[in-house]
């Protein structure tokens, strides 16, 4: 999400990774592609809709935590000072 480009799930493997499809589908962060979609249609679909893929890439953008790497090492680091 960070480089601000939309997510395409396809075939998320079942339990967490589905929760996370779900997840980024329901808040317009992805499209999620499932089995008995038409992975051509749905991204032809996607490139035609102007408004769609546009609202994905900001929604996206708004989300984006562009640092959290960053952050996860600092607090990895921090912590371990305190002990």
């Amino acid at each position: 999400m960070a480089s601000g480009v939309p997510i395409i799930a396809i075939n998320p493997i079942p339990g967490q990774e589905e929760e996370n499809a779900e997840f980024l589908e329901k808040n317009n962060l992805a499209i999620w592609i499932k089995k008995e979609d038409n992975i051509k249609e749905v991204l032809e679909d996607i490139i035609k809709d102007e408004e769609k893929l546009k609202s994905l890439k900001e929604n996206v953008k708004k989300f984006a935590k562009p640092n959290s790497a960053k952050n996860i090492c600092d607090i990895i680091v921090n912590s371990n000072k305190n002990h």
